[in-house]
């Protein structure tokens, strides 16, 4: 006797089974970050605010260098020993939430940016923002000591 649903010829032993309705094509998206899940990025005395301004920069690090996808982000966060702002470690799940809060923030700020008034046009500060940039003192030292440029003072 042959083993499984199927007995002599192909034809399906039995009623086959048939699927529950389906409701279209699943979902690609996650869903929404729950009210319990939020603790994760706004805890105690860490602020929403601050704890994604202490984020950005890594994330923009992680898409500059390719990273895009959840769970690639989550991985290297957790690598790094970035915990969430309750001390959980990244799943994709928060790490989407991540990047959907920090969208939304970037394009808040652009709304507003575009809706202000323009000022008169003025230079920017370069000397105080290259002041302000560790990298870029470092990159004058290193060139003043080859001789190729004169330390900022």
């Amino acid at each position: 006797m042959a083993k499984g649903p199927y007995r002599g010829g192909g034809k399906p032993a039995g009623p086959t089974r048939t699927k529950a309705p389906s409701t279209g094509r699943p979902s690609s998206k996650p869903s929404q970050i729950t009210r319990d899940e939020l603790k994760h990025f706004a805890f105690r005395d860490r602020s929403k605010e601050a704890f994604l301004d202490e984020l950005d920069p890594l994330l923009r690090a992680c898409f500059k260098s390719g990273f895009t996808r959840p769970n690639e982000v989550a991985g290297l966060l957790n690598k790094a020993g970035k915990s969430t702002a309750c001390g959980q470690p990244w799943t994709p799940h928060l790490v989407w939430g991540l990047q959907r809060f920090l969208f939304e923030r970037r394009e808040k700020k652009r709304a507003a940016q575009a809706a202000a008034p323009v000022a008169t046009a003025s230079k920017p500060a370069v000397s105080s923002q290259r002041a302000k940039d560790p990298a870029a003192e470092d990159m004058t030292r290193l060139l003043a000591a080859i001789g190729r440029a004169r330390p900022s003072r």
